[in-house]
């Protein structure tokens, strides 16, 4: 049985970034990585959020499989990004995003538990992702246009 290599996926990543990630930061290095993938999200019809906070990248992002395997090779190959963590890579029926959103949560308000899950690398997808949900509602930055239709 062959697989649909445009078959529909989620990725759950977690990641640690050496550029500044304070609110200021946006107009330097954060921005351009930011601006990045924002573009690379729409190029590609991927749609999701990421969150930025106290250090960390915290992404859950759908699309085809070459797509998302492209991404994670490119954040991969990024120097400022290290200790990426695919949390979760797994075929869904439909997306759960029409956009691509970033948020950024002041180090303040930063989940310290999920922080620490995810240094020690037992960080599960759910909670991630349940986080990235929360942070997009309280705090978005930056949103594409619709790329498609969510459920």
């Amino acid at each position: 049985m062959e697989v649909d290599a445009r078959m529909l996926h989620r990725m759950v990543l977690a990641a640690r970034t050496t550029v500044e990630t304070g609110r200021v930061a946006l107009t330097g290095e954060l921005g351009s990585l930011l601006a990045c993938c924002l573009q690379t999200s729409v190029d590609d019809g991927l749609t999701g959020g990421l969150v930025v906070e106290a250090g960390l990248l915290l992404e859950v992002i759908e699309g085809a499989s070459p797509d998302l395997c492209a991404y994670h090779q490119c954040a991969e190959g990024d120097p400022r990004i290290f200790d990426l963590q695919v949390l979760e890579f797994v075929p869904v029926l439909r997306r759960q995003f029409e956009t691509w959103a970033v948020a950024h949560t002041p180090d303040s308000r930063a989940n310290c538990t999920l922080a620490s899950a995810i240094n020690e690398k037992r960080a599960g997808p759910f909670a991630v992702s349940q986080h990235i949900r929360q942070a997009l509602m309280q705090g978005m930055i930056a949103e594409t246009p619709p790329l498609c239709v969510a459920a």
